[in-house]
């Protein structure tokens, strides 16, 4: 599907709504059935045959809607008074699952309403792992919010479309005054009010890694018997199984009022607040659980991680080296605090909001560190994902779409965080002044908002690297504090990603006031790609490298020479006569296209970082030092240091002289490359160049 079908479909959705055409049930029944038996049949030769991936297609866009009236305040409506395409706001409906669901990008479900007449909806963002249909099942009793009936993206068959989490209730067949309220008593299922018969099922549940189901028959003994101190203790430790902080919370904190096991509601209590990241709150109750149980051996060491994110808040104290380490590690997430150095947020003319320094800020200094908030990663999903971003009119990956599923699982589990992530930028057009209720999850503005602050790991390549592109996996991280730094290609600030934490330090000495950039693609992008990419965010770049590059008519020229180069050099890796005897001729002409250019000569500097290897390993040292210097003279003293990577030049220009046996040299450039890679000290530094410690070792 193109982008033209995506807005045709768009745009159909947004016609006159018509009344809903009747379906016969019985038919679309079995052709439900013959529907999901072709699906297991095909993922099944799928499974079978490994070569074989499925393809999948999906269109993010701003339509989605979310239901923001309080429950109480919503009147029925049923399938045959709908109309298409239509969203039923102030309406809700009650169905049942009546066929088995099937996974494409959100989950395909056949519903069931009150009057017998049945539709296909196609629910979205409801689970990270897409494959996961243990919450849905034939006879699952739902009421949808605000329901919305709208046409297929490529037919004018219509079907419902959920995509926030918190339009579904869903409804516990054995809860008699709840159906009874919303006219469904006829799907009651009479089954025992023992709530200890409901606990110990919920126990197995629990003891076989089945949380979902236990949390659904724990709030039903609860129901039976709200009084049960212990009922809430075990919902509570089901909650943080599932990163449900502020429900675990909630529920050990009624757990300790109505006088259950005091150790243990003080325990959860403090592990939902460190879920919550509430350092504080959850130091303090780790220490008042010690002032009674000093034996409790687990709320010490609980006591001392608290502590250690508070003194990391606070003072910013890190342990970069063992995070670096941990960051090795596949998906690493990675258990530190969130750190506000000397900068602050605030409007910036012409801009909206941006960062500024409060205070003289010198070269080196740690600004900010910032755990993620939502996450996504390519290698989560099953077979290969098309995307159509309508927000930023780009294609899109699998671990941007699982991003914006995590954050909406996030504000689901930790409704607390809604506050922060909703003030982030979604579009000119959205205000942020627009109340969103708590606990209710607004899927357009986690979409959009996703789409204009996502962050991927390594969005900022490197030159020089001749390793397989093909082996890199997307990811994608939606960060808070980040997202307020506006994009300046000649960033004075710089970030490094370990694992899903950003840490950002400050690129030059900055004044008091001025204003903070992070680059937000890598500045050695040609200028006409560096400019398509600001278009999709909807700005133009105006820094002193843009406004040369946009003068510069050899700009597109050099850099497809270049790169064309770069990829003969990674080709002929073994032959480095060839590649030396093809570079020397190409350097020649880049040196003259930069002849009438005194400034930002990156891809003079980007061939000689390629062929100073090549130089290396062919026996002549001295000429792979002379251009790494080189490299050292246009950048050392520019913002620009950073995107190409200035602290590995001088890690290979400290290989080139411990070749020849200088040790001064090689001692000074290792100084000089750690205060680059910002690192505390040697032992980090080893961990960030093996290679060259091997060789000193």
């Amino acid at each position: 599907m193109r982008f033209s079908q995506a807005e045709a479909s768009q745009r159909l959705n947004q016609g006159t709504p018509v009344p809903r055409p009747h379906k016969n049930p019985g038919q679309e029944i079995m052709r439900w059935q013959i529907q999901t038996l072709q699906y297991d049949m095909q993922e099944k030769k799928t499974a079978q045959n490994k070569g074989l991936f499925s393809t999948r297609t999906t269109i993010l866009s701003s339509d989605s809607h979310s239901c923001k009236i309080p429950f109480e305040e919503l009147q029925p409506i049923t399938l045959r008074d709908m109309k298409v395409p239509m969203v039923h706001v102030g309406r809700y409906l009650v169905c049942q699952v009546a066929g088995m669901p099937y996974p494409i990008v959100g989950v395909n479900v056949l519903i069931q309403d009150l009057n017998g007449d049945v539709e296909e909806a196609a629910i979205y963002n409801f689970r990270y792992k897409l494959d996961n249909l243990h919450w849905i099942s034939p006879g699952t009793v739902m009421v949808i919010k605000e329901p919305w009936l709208r046409y297929g993206s490529q037919s004018k068959t219509p079907s419902l479309r959920i995509d926030s989490p918190t339009d579904v209730i869903f409804v516990d067949p054995t809860d008699y005054n709840f159906l009874n309220k919303i006219g469904a008593k006829k799907l009651y299922k009479s089954m025992s009010k023992d709530p200890e018969y409901w606990r110990k099922e919920a126990n197995e549940c629990f003891k076989k890694g089945k949380f979902e189901e236990a949390l659904k028959l724990y709030d039903r003994a609860i129901r039976y018997n709200p009084e049960l101190a212990v009922l809430y203790l075990n919902k509570s430790l089901t909650c943080l199984k599932m990163d449900a902080f502020y429900a675990a919370y909630e529920s050990a904190k009624i757990a300790f009022e109505k006088g259950g096991d005091k150790e243990k509601a003080l325990y959860r209590m403090g592990q939902a607040a460190y879920g919550m990241r509430e350092w504080q709150k959850a130091a303090k109750q780790f220490a008042e659980l010690l002032k009674e149980f000093p034996n409790n051996e687990e709320a010490s060491k609980q006591l001392k991680l608290a502590t250690s994110r508070l003194a990391e808040q606070k003072y910013g104290k890190f342990d970069f080296k063992n995070m670096l380490l941990e960051s090795k590690n596949k998906k690493a997430h990675l258990d530190v605090a969130d750190f506000i150095g000397p900068i602050e947020v605030t409007n910036i003319p012409g801009k909206g909001r941006g960062i500024i320094a409060s205070k003289d800020i010198k070269a080196g200094t740690l600004l900010a560190v910032s755990k993620a908030f939502a996450s996504g990663y390519d290698e989560d999903f099953d077979g290969i994902l098309m995307t159509i971003n309508l927000i930023r009119r780009e294609g899109g990956t699998a671990a941007q779409m699982l991003q914006v599923i995590d954050a909406m699982k996030k504000l689901q589990n930790n409704p607390k965080f809604g506050e922060e992530v909703y003030q982030l930028f979604a579009g000119d057009t959205v205000t942020t002044n627009g109340e969103i209720p708590f606990g209710v999850i607004d899927a357009a503005r986690i979409q959009q908002i996703s789409a204009l602050n996502r962050f991927a790991s390594d969005d900022s390549p490197s030159v020089g690297k001749f390793g397989n592109k093909q082996d890199l996996k997307d990811n994608s991280h939606l960060y808070i504090l980040p997202s307020y730094f506006n994009h300046s290609c000649l960033a004075n600030a710089d970030r490094t990603f370990y694992g899903d934490v950003m840490v950002i330090h400050a690129a030059v000495d900055i004044k008091k006031g001025d204003e903070i950039f992070l680059s937000y693609v890598s500045s050695l992008l040609e200028y006409s790609d560096r400019k398509k990419k600001f278009q999709a965010w909807k700005f133009a770049c105006s820094c002193k490298l843009c406004e040369i590059d946009s003068k510069d008519e050899f700009c597109a020229n050099r850099h497809q020479m270049v790169e064309k180069f770069t990829e003969y050099a990674r080709t002929n890796i073994k032959s480095p006569k060839l590649v030396i005897s093809q570079g020397e001729s190409i350097l020649k002409k880049i040196r003259e296209m930069y002849s009438n250019r005194k400034e930002y000569k990156i891809n003079l500097a980007e061939m000689y970082i390629v062929l100073s290897p090549m130089y290396f390993v062919n026996g002549d040292p001295m000429k792979g030092i002379k251009y790494l210097q080189e490299v050292i003279s246009l950048f050392d003293n520019t913002p620009l240091k950073y995107a190409i990577n200035i602290s590995n030049v001088y890690v290979n220009l400290a290989h080139c002289y411990l070749s020849i046996g200088n040790f001064t040299k090689v001692t000074e450039l290792i100084q000089k490359a750690s205060e680059l890679s910002f690192c505390v000290d040697m032992e980090h530094f080893n961990i960030l160049y093996p290679e060259l410690a091997q060789k000193l070792s």
